[in-house]
């Protein structure tokens, strides 16, 4: 396979598979105690200091786990030091690696009770879409609920049932301090978005999702794009286009990420995406 830059899901699955190497990217700050972890540039995930331990948002790939080990330790962590691992949703990109960081670090495990069910009735829909991808088995110690938040140390998350791109996709919500500036901020991060799951061409072979949760995807849209967030991070890097470029621009009373209109923005645009493959036009 060529080192070409891969634009589909299945060719960037396929290239961290075989060359992860060429897709590596140095971990960085995002947010007061919140750094950037997955160690490439697909599929993000979060390292969130509470004060109490770490909380891991998504571990990405199996076969990108070292990457993310490395930009664990480079920040001065140790995967020991995970305390609870928070899942999106059940695709392989998300939750790839989870069997193993739960294995490294002891951390208790959430995902939705909806993904765990999809996962064991539909794995060629969830851990095992892409022929050649090696996500690993894992066990949930807690399900989500929209009333119960997950608090550890001073971080306390608020998980929002989304779905659409998966039956169970979790969304998240908490708040960090930026004590040079003296300023709260909230932070979210939808736990998916993408369209490929969320078309006609894909419901015609799908045997578990349908347009019902276009529908409630959009209806949820709708309500939280309203919702005031200070800083957006994407569950994939090339959701907001700003994202990479200003890595490594972080600093104390320096917020890089800090926009209070992007989270709306990015919204409206998932929506007007996704009505586009209904065949809607604005």
């Amino acid at each position: 396979m060529s080192c070409v830059q891969p634009n589909q899901p299945e060719d960037m699955a396929l290239a961290l598979t075989r060359h992860p190497w060429t897709m590596a990217v140095p971990p960085f700050q995002v947010a007061p105690r919140v750094w950037y972890v997955s160690g490439q540039r697909w599929v993000g995930c979060y390292l969130i200091d509470t004060g109490a331990g770490l909380v891991l948002l998504d571990t990405a790939l199996a076969e990108s786990l070292y990457l993310l080990i490395d930009a664990i330790y480079r920040i001065g962590y140790r995967p020991e030091d995970i305390r609870k691992i928070l899942i999106s949703h059940g695709h392989f990109d998300h939750c790839g690696a989870a069997g193993a960081l739960k294995a490294l670090s002891g951390a208790e495990l959430y995902l939705s009770r909806e993904d765990w069910a999809w996962i064991q009735a539909y794995p060629e829909e969830t851990i095992a879409m892409v022929p050649g991808i090696h996500a690993q088995a894992f066990q949930p110690d807690h399900f989500y609920a929209d009333n119960r938040p997950v608090a550890l140390g001073d971080v306390t998350f608020h998980t929002r049932l989304t779905p659409g791109h998966t039956p169970g996709c979790t969304s998240f919500f908490w708040e960090m301090v930026d004590r040079a500036a003296g300023e709260r901020y909230r932070i979210a991060m939808h736990g998916g978005v993408g369209t490929n799951t969320m078309n006609d061409e894909y419901y015609a072979h799908s045997r578990s999702l349908t347009p019902a949760l276009r529908a409630r995807f959009l209806r949820d849209a709708e309500a939280m794009r309203t919702i005031p967030v200070d800083i957006a991070l994407p569950s994939h890097p090339n959701q907001r286009a700003d994202f990479l470029d200003k890595a490594g621009g972080y600093a104390d009373g320096h917020q890089p990420y800090l926009d209070r209109t992007a989270w709306a923005r990015f919204l409206e645009e998932r929506i007007r995406l996704t009505r586009a493959t209904m065949g809607e036009r604005e």
